[in-house]
């Protein structure tokens, strides 16, 4: 494994330079690392990284680090400090745990949601299964308006099939990625799903906008 002293010293150099191997933004930076780590054996070279990252920000472990900080971040200056930031606290803590360990401590450091932040978590989650079972009772009054909105509960799985994947997302971290200033509208990332899924808080009540949902079953069978 390459020297740790000329691993860091490399990770501060582009971090803190990053025009002088790039364009400068973030998504140059970062590929210009993953490059690096690919072709060297690196601290942060294999998955365990990638997992450390996830579990760290309460994402769901099949993300790539890179894209799990730049929905962590609002600019991309943040996007590479907090890069410097991760990989400097990985590679020391490397050199003193195992794999198990650092997921472990990636674990215990991840910072609680707020209240609010939890009830719209919540509703997301039932919906989530109730989507598997095509629960119209649930999913109707949770649903934000949409004339398509119906899709949703024709659509269920097979009984075997929703508890298997019940099954599988039951545990799976969901995570805030996005708030309004009026904190009405939440957008949420979560396991198994392609896009961030926005929440929105109306009359009192969280609902999930399904737009893009119902956009995406829609094309399916059409």
């Amino acid at each position: 494994m390459e020297n740790k002293e000329e691993f860091i010293e490399f990770i501060q150099n582009i971090c803190e330079r990053p025009r002088m191997f790039s364009s400068g933004s973030f998504d140059e930076t970062a590929a210009f690392i993953q490059g690096y780590a690919f072709g060297s054996a690196t601290p942060i070279s294999d998955r365990v990284f990638d997992r450390f990252v996830c579990v760290k920000n309460s994402f769901p472990s099949n993300y790539v680090w890179s894209i799990v900080i730049k929905l962590c971040t609002k600019s991309d200056v943040e996007a590479i400090q907090l890069t410097k930031k991760t990989i400097l606290e990985f590679v020391e803590l490397r050199e003193k745990m195992s794999d198990d360990e650092l997921i472990q401590f990636a674990i215990d450091s991840v910072e609680l949601e707020s209240v609010e932040v939890c009830e719209s978590i919540q509703v997301f989650k039932v919906f989530d299964k109730a989507l598997l079972y095509g629960d119209k009772k649930i999913l109707e009054p949770i649903v934000k308006a949409n004339k398509n909105a119906e899709i949703l509960w024709q659509g269920k799985y097979p009984k075997d099939v929703a508890i298997s994947l019940e099954d599988l997302s039951k545990n799976q971290p969901v995570k805030k990625i996005f708030e309004s200033e009026d904190g009405k509208q939440i957008k949420l990332i979560a396991h198994g799903w392609p896009f961030s899924i926005e929440m929105n808080f109306i009359d009192g009540n969280w609902k999930v906008n399904a737009d893009d949902i119902i956009e995406m079953w829609m094309a399916n069978i059409s």
